[in-house]
């Protein structure tokens, strides 16, 4: 029931994030940072398989895509996965692409991908713990998982510096990438029932990864320097210190 409520608050909210990842394609700076984080997990290995799990609108499998690889993009909201498949489309690239459940890859069988990544998507899901199990499950030996993602919501702080920053962001969002960024009081309420909105990451995740499987296990916290993109720091820098890169390796 979740999860369908879950899909519901990401497929209204898919024509926002489309905005965000056409203004980071119009970014060559952006573009190659987000190719060097991926290629950290991928190696120089050529034409590997990907699964692309929350594809939003397809962010990552177009990066994967002009990288050489072959991605499948999975997303649990129609919304997401219409809009991906237009930038798919659009970018004049064939990606496999179908509404599904992170925790429930059906489709999938096991040990077919080189690398499983996702953006954000981890903190959104209602059982955690068992896609973890599934990405495992669909991984090859040696396979990686590849997250980047935030303890977002958790104990938010609400000082004045953080309310100041976050009102300078707010406006830097509308001019930039054209939206305005809110929550109605039902999302949030929706949201900070989520298990991994609760806990402390990315320590939560380790104690997971480990009992799906997973060993070698390599966290990066705030893993976009403020030097890197000043103008994303200062849009998303007030999250980032809750933000964190993690690697894990299926033995």
């Amino acid at each position: 029931m979740m999860l369908k409520e879950i899909s519901k608050y990401w497929s209204s909210s898919s024509e926002s994030y489309d905005k965000v990842i056409q203004t980071q394609f119009r970014s060559t700076k952006t573009i190659d940072l987000w190719k060097q984080l991926l290629t950290k997990g991928l190696g120089n290995k050529p034409r590997q398989k990907v699964l692309d799990v929350g594809t939003g609108p397809g962010f990552f499998s177009i990066l994967l895509s002009q990288m050489g690889h072959q991605p499948t993009a999975v997303d649990a909201s129609q919304g997401m996965i219409e809009r991906a498949s237009r930038n798919f489309k659009d970018f004049g690239y064939t990606v496999p692409a179908y509404v599904g459940d992170a925790a429930d890859l059906h489709n999938e069988v096991e040990d077919s991908f080189e690398a499983v990544v996702c953006r954000d998507v981890v903190w959104t899901l209602p059982d955690p713990q068992k896609a973890y199990a599934e990405w495992y499950r669909i991984l090859k030996p040696g396979g990686t998982l590849i997250i980047f993602d935030g303890n977002y919501l958790y104990k938010e702080s609400k000082t004045v510096f953080r309310r100041l920053w976050y009102a300078l962001s707010w406006t830097l969002i509308l001019f930039t990438e054209r939206r305005i960024r809110q929550r109605s009081s039902q999302d949030k309420s929706l949201l900070s029932e989520l298990p991994f909105v609760n806990v402390l990451r990315p320590e939560a995740d380790e104690k997971a990864l480990i009992q799906a499987g997973f060993r070698s296990i390599d966290i990066q916290r705030n893993f976009i320097p403020a030097r890197a993109m000043p103008l994303n720091y200062l849009k998303y820098g007030y999250q980032n210190v809750n933000r964190f890169m993690i690697l894990a390796k299926k033995e």
